[in-house]
């Protein structure tokens, strides 16, 4: 048994590693393929990878059944997660991203821990002590001092509108993390849901506000890291 314990414990640091190595390059990433394609269009192409990947793991794992047992409200549910993530995070985030250095619009919308904490008090009816709140305010600062560049009492941002945006999607994410973690079904058929649905959402203004175009080999990098980290995220 203890065995078993420290080879659980030693894989849990492996993929530790892993999501920090994904997190510390996503952004360059994003910043790259935001050369060549422009925020609805990386969104476009990473969320039919999205669906396809989704779809096989349905598959390999018996799982597609599941689906024509969720009842109507269900459906309605993953539409509202749907709308939610993937659609209205990436939006504001990759439009974030195009306004902003890639060393401040990371930060900012990382703060969605801080807001997770935050919102869980009346969405969750939890309790925050002393050293979370004294955490949440040390954590808060540090993401200032990083976007900023040390610059505190300045406040001096690249792009006003694009730390709104980058706030925004972490208050976005905040919402869909905390109704998502509510939701008891399957992960796997619950996401393959919400990525549908989201999915509707993407090819209907993608083609009013950008257009659908063939991305070129660099853009697809960070096609690839998008899809990585959504998988690390939230399976």
């Amino acid at each position: 048994m203890i065995q078993l314990g420290l080879a659980k414990q030693k894989l849990a640091y492996a993929y530790s590693i892993i999501a920090v190595l994904i997190w510390s390059t996503v952004a360059s990433a994003f910043k790259i393929s935001l050369r060549y394609l422009d925020f609805l269009q990386l969104l476009f192409y990473a969320s039919i990878v999205s669906i396809i990947i989704l779809f096989v793991i349905l598959l390999t794992q018996s799982k597609t059944k599941l689906l024509r047992r969720y009842s109507k409200e269900e459906y309605l549910h993953s539409a509202l997660l749907g709308f939610l993530n993937p659609f209205l995070y990436y939006v504001v985030l990759f439009k974030a991203y195009s306004l902003l250095p890639a060393q401040e619009a990371q930060p900012l919308n990382y703060t969605w821990p801080i807001i997770v904490a935050l919102l869980s008090i009346p969405l969750l009816k939890q309790k925050i002590g002393f050293k979370s709140v004294s955490a949440i305010v040390i954590s808060f600062v540090g993401v200032l001092i990083v976007s900023t560049q040390g610059n505190v009492f300045v406040l001096d941002f690249s792009s006003p509108y694009g730390v709104l945006l980058a706030m925004s999607s972490a208050v976005i994410w905040a919402l869909f993390w905390i109704c998502n973690i509510r939701d008891e079904r399957d992960d796997v058929a619950k996401l393959f849901l919400n990525f549908n649905f989201g999915f509707l959402f993407i090819l209907v203004s993608t083609p009013l506000f950008s257009g659908v175009t063939v991305p070129e080999i660099t853009g697809l990098l960070g096609l690839s890291m998008l899809v990585s980290l959504r998988w690390e995220l939230l399976m």
